[in-house]
């Protein structure tokens, strides 16, 4: 069990290490190109489109992993949790997808190299396993997501982007307390 629990620690560890490194290493976003068209709302900064693609990103790997938990997963509320990311983050992806279109922004239709990385790694385990690493990567993931949206609510000039981050919290810290009450 030991050393099951230092694995473990070690795939949250690396999820944590690869999306800071992501950040630092990467100059300039291939996947965030702006069409030749001048975007429709010219007040979005680079910022506020890199958060927004990037919150796509999530939601698309994040419903990713929710079909994974309903496949892998030997307990019914992994599995229910599973069914209730998938639901969630797809509609939100809808959303973000319907923000970025204006902007002339490429949008994505795949989750970060990082998160396919992970989402192999998953493939890989089944039940207790499976369990254990999925329910420590939501943690931390929705931790991680929960910090950036409220980021988004603080003094944020473009009012359309506030009031998403905003909506968005409550479900994000719905789907955090469900993953811990999973451990």
């Amino acid at each position: 069990m030991k050393i099951w629990n230092l694995s473990i620690a070690a795939l949250v560890a690396g999820l944590a290490f690869g999306a800071q490194a992501q950040r630092v290493s990467e100059p300039e976003n291939p996947s965030i190109a702006v069409a030749e068209a001048p975007p429709a709302r010219s007040n979005q900064s680079r910022a506020q489109v890199e958060f927004l693609v990037e919150a796509l990103r999530t939601s698309l790997a994040e419903a990713r992993l929710g079909e994974l938990a309903t496949r892998q997963s030997y307990n019914a509320r992994v599995r229910d949790y599973g069914t209730q990311l998938r639901t969630d983050h797809t509609a939100q992806a809808t959303q973000i997808e319907g923000m970025l279109e204006p902007l002339g922004v490429t949008i994505p239709t795949e989750p970060s190299a990082e998160a396919l990385s992970h989402l192999a790694v998953l493939e890989r385990l089944t039940g207790t396993e499976f369990d254990a690493a999925f329910v420590q990567l939501m943690i931390w993931s929705h931790t991680e997501a929960i910090e950036q949206y409220g980021a988004q609510t603080h003094a944020n000039p473009d009012r359309a982007l506030h009031d998403f981050a905003s909506k968005s919290l409550p479900m994000l810290r719905e789907h955090l307390a469900a993953a811990e009450a999973l451990r």
